[in-house]
């Protein structure tokens, strides 16, 4: 399953040239000589787009055994997100738990715009029991400082970008059918901008995460 930046038959581009036979006539000698077949595919009709061309380049292939086997399978075609080309993917099912974790400070905090400002704030009290209890309390109001900034703005990371991507999947499903639409397009565009900013925060958590770095 993959890109082979080829089409198979004519009516693998849309809004493009015409397919003509010396496009396809190595693919098809290729197929042949390896007794490989296309998986059948439930989705969109095209794998990859640069909004005037729309081909299904992306393709999985199997042999006879696999055809035998599992003769049931499909490739299904998803949403291609901030990627030019479409995922594919075999369906498979997991259940999955959340667990409730305690409060840890992440790095991309401090590219907050409030960080600094919330930080000062929090170290400008003073305590009248000694310099040691000063110091307690001032950490202490610098936790909560930092707190607030992660709930407020950054809680539930997973879920805005689960958000994002349901959104960004309604409005290229909407583009599938309605080609070359300019306002649609510059929705696509705005919310993968989104998805990038949320997504480069998510892999800086994963990232703290895996190094126990807190």
């Amino acid at each position: 399953m993959g890109d082979y930046n080829a089409v198979l038959h004519p009516q693998d581009r849309q809004y493009g040239s015409e397919v003509q036979e010396i496009e396809t006539k190595d693919f098809k000698e290729y197929m042949s000589d390896t007794g490989m077949n296309e998986l059948q595919y439930v989705g969109r009709s095209y794998t990859w787009t640069n909004h005037h061309t729309y081909s299904r380049i992306d393709k999985g292939l199997v042999n006879a055994n696999w055809m035998m086997t599992m003769p049931n399978m499909k490739v299904q075609v998803l949403e291609p997100l901030v990627s030019d080309h479409s995922p594919l993917k075999l369906v498979i099912t997991q259940a999955q738990g959340k667990k409730n974790r305690p409060f840890r400070f992440f790095n991309f905090i401090v590219d907050h715009s409030q960080f600094m400002q919330q930080i000062e704030i929090a170290w400008k009290e003073r305590s009248t029991k000694g310099i040691m209890q000063a110091v307690w309390n001032n950490l202490k109001s610098t936790k909560e400082a930092i707190k607030r900034i992660n709930i407020q703005h950054y809680k539930w990371v997973d879920e805005r970008i689960k958000e994002i991507r349901k959104k960004l999947q309604l409005v290229q499903e909407e583009m599938s059918s309605r080609l070359q639409n300019k306002e649609l397009i510059e929705k696509e565009k705005a919310l993968k901008c989104e998805l990038e900013k949320w997504g480069k925060i998510e892999e800086s958590i994963y990232k703290q995460r895996s190094r126990v770095q807190w």
